[in-house]
């Protein structure tokens, strides 16, 4: 596998009191690697659309199949099954992980794009309380389950394949793909807002709701076609070669790996927590406890999101360029600092939607290009799945998933609308710990790929 001569140069913010450095950093990529990051982040936009639908529909959903006479209490028993599909996640990463780091990287993150299809496709075509009574949200928290096992080897898988098969520009090709998922949030709100405006309310009850899930089902399957055709990573071959696979990789990761464990969740607790809060939990916050027009919720997300992608991208090729633990420092009093006055405006008579919006697409463009491309200095090439995806998952898990249940019961108990603010100020000042931990920098360059291949 070749690798077309990128623009680099050594890295001036790489020394001082907290080193971490690679020999030369890189901000351009060959047309071919562009394309290859393009179709894999294709896949992501639609695996992340196919997961946060449930959340944009949590209204209706509720409706469908958790009836009560209290609103907010159907409500969080919704939140409460969404936050089910993220707990299941962490498991999908151990196991999605194991069989990537032990018989490669791209059968294994292609099943899970068709996993994810079918489920949700699943999804759209449940019926109801009303037609079979409490069998309906048994259903759907199963299939629930089977989305976050299935996204739990999506993203890492993907983050791992990236990052080996252009390693010299992992946090550029990184960026494109948390961009295009940024641009999946924008296409979920997209479809939901076109729904609202075109459908009334009561066929968006009955059945409008479901559409989106047929659309994620049918844009998964052609999605998964599509990487069928895919090459495997280079570096997963040379270990092929050499048979220097882990037996057991999750095993070796908790044994030998350990830092990189703890400093993996923290980096991505605080991502979680960031990018679920004022993506997914948003829309629902705003129409339904601060009483913003769904319609209008929809649209002004679809537009501030669209807008902010590009940020991913840019925060990504800062990634390149930076000290990775200033990275993380500065993101963690960003938002440790930002979010208390940001709720305080979104609940304050004043606030317009647009410029809520805006800080929220911001905010959570920001964190996903920033964050993720530092787990891939973590880990090494015998366990880079496992850990990638071990850490990307409990770390959406434990802090991500929660969030929307948390928020919305602070929100019934206290009627404290800036209740997610605490929380995330909370995460915040917990991802510090991972400043005081010696950080594993696991280089990934050509030269380690070709050492490797050659042996």
């Amino acid at each position: 596998m070749a690798y077309p001569s990128p623009a680099c140069f050594t890295n001036p913010l790489s020394t001082g009191l907290m080193t971490q450095t690679t020999p030369k950093r890189c901000i351009t990529a060959s047309s071919s690697q562009y394309k290859l990051a393009s179709s894999i982040s294709l896949g992501g936009m639609l695996e992340i659309y196919d997961f946060l639908i449930y959340g944009l529909m949590a209204s209706y959903i509720a409706e469908n199949f958790f009836p009560a006479e209290d609103h907010i209490t159907s409500l969080i028993n919704t939140f409460a099954t969404f936050a089910i599909g993220y707990l299941t996640r962490p498991f999908g990463g151990v196991v999605f992980g194991h069989f990537g780091d032990r018989y490669g990287r791209k059968k294994t993150f292609t099943f899970s794009i068709f996993l994810m299809a079918v489920t949700t496709a699943l999804m759209g075509c449940l019926p109801g309380w009303n037609s079979i009574g409490s069998a309906a949200p048994i259903t759907l928290i199963l299939l629930r389950l089977l989305q976050g096992f299935s996204l739990g080897g999506e993203i890492p898988g993907a983050i791992t394949y990236l990052s080996e098969t252009t390693p010299e520009r992992r946090g550029l090709v990184i960026g494109i793909l948390f961009l295009a998922i940024m641009i999946g949030v924008s296409f979920g709100t997209f479809v939901h807002g076109m729904l609202e405006m075109y459908l009334p309310a009561e066929a968006m009850k009955e059945w409008g709701w479901r559409v989106p899930f047929w659309v994620g089902g049918s844009l998964g399957i052609i999605s998964y076609h599509i990487r069928k055709h895919f090459s495997e990573s280079g570096f997963f071959e040379a270990l092929d070669q050499t048979k220097a696979q882990a037996s057991i990789p999750i095993v070796l990761l908790f044994t030998q790996h350990t830092r990189g464990v703890i400093c993996g969740l923290m980096t991505i607790g605080l991502c979680g927590s960031t990018v679920t809060i004022y993506s997914i939990y948003m829309p629902g916050f705003l129409s339904s406890l601060l009483g913003f027009p769904r319609e209008a919720v929809a649209w002004h997300t679809t537009l501030a999101f669209l807008m902010l992608s590009p940020l991913c991208l840019i925060f990504g090729l800062l990634s390149d360029l930076m000290n990775h633990k200033l990275i993380l420092g500065i993101m963690a009093i960003v938002v440790a600092t930002t979010s208390w006055p940001a709720f305080q405006y979104f609940s304050s008579p004043d606030a317009e939607l647009n410029k809520i919006l805006l800080i929220c697409g911001l905010l959570a463009a920001t964190a996903s290009g920033a964050l993720p491309p530092l787990l891939i200095s973590f880990f090494p090439t015998e366990i880079r799945y496992t850990g990638i995806a071990t850490c990307y998952n409990f770390g959406f898990a434990i802090f991500g998933g929660i969030a929307p249940f948390t928020s919305t019961l602070l929100a019934k108990y206290s009627s404290n609308t800036t209740g997610p603010a605490i929380y995330l100020s909370l995460i915040a000042v917990i991802s510090l710990i991972a400043l005081f931990i010696p950080w594993p920098n696991v280089q990934l360059t050509t030269d380690q790929f070709d050492e490797e291949r050659n042996l």
